[in-house]
């Protein structure tokens, strides 16, 4: 229940508010009368992902924060298209270098994004619609909703039938810092906030010091902790 909660509820919630509803949630389910056994101090983390995950996004760009690697816990296990809130564009790059080329990069206006859209839908392809701002065209309500017809072999994109493969993936990103979308489309979406964090901002400004000051220790250290992510990843 409290991870069907984190993945569902909590994406767009700032570290302390996150904190603050699983202690909410942990509250309420122990005061129940029949009383639902709950671990102590239980992270949330460690049931959803383990050490070669994090490695492995950490390699790919991802920052090793605690909210940066919740954030992509999020992502990688919703079941809803995940709309990424990411104003300082870390969370696209991480996406850009995970998915690497066969990632399709579209912006809604450009020419012919909705044939590129039907293609990618068709092919199984992953999406990413980027800079979104608050007004969604409605033509793509049945991709963002995924309502498919033909026993779900098929979606319908303005006045054509495109068939829908079941590997199609879909990401929405936006640069707005506080966007406003409709009710409909945040029940269809998981919001997932990739707002920079205090803690991610000191190690990242750390590191430009550094860099700047002993670009040896820099380049040390990135050698350094890629190889001991590599290392968990082959443990696993």
């Amino acid at each position: 229940l409290i991870i069907t909660a984190f993945i569902s509820y909590l994406g767009y919630f700032t570290k302390s508010y996150r904190d603050d509803l699983m202690e909410a949630f942990t509250s309420f389910l122990s005061k129940q009368k029949v009383k639902i056994p709950i671990t102590d101090d239980m992270d949330l983390l460690q049931i959803l992902i383990d050490d070669a995950d994090v490695a492995s996004w950490n390699n790919e760009g991802l920052p090793s924060d605690r909210m940066s690697t919740e954030n992509a816990t999020i992502l990688c296990n919703a079941t809803r298209w995940p709309l990424m809130v990411d104003p300082q564009l870390q969370g696209i790059k991480w996406i850009k270098n995970r998915e690497g080329d066969e990632l399709k990069i579209i912006r809604l206006g450009q020419k012919g994004y909705l044939e590129a859209i039907e293609r990618a839908i068709s092919n199984g392809d992953c999406v990413l619609i980027e800079n979104l701002e608050e007004d969604m065209d409605p033509v793509l309500d049945p991709v963002i909703g995924r309502n498919t017809i033909k026993k779900g072999r098929a979606i319908k994109i303005g006045d054509k039938d495109v068939d829908y493969s079941p590997n199609f993936r879909l990401i929405l990103h936006t640069k707005l810092a506080n966007p406003h979308y409709k009710p409909e489309l945040q029940a269809q979406c998981t919001l997932i906030n990739f707002t920079v964090t205090r803690d991610g901002l000191e190690d990242q400004l750390l590191a430009e010091v550094v860099a700047k000051e002993r670009p040896d220790l820099e380049a040390t250290k990135a050698q350094l902790t890629k190889q001991q992510n590599d290392f968990k990843i082959t443990l696993k």
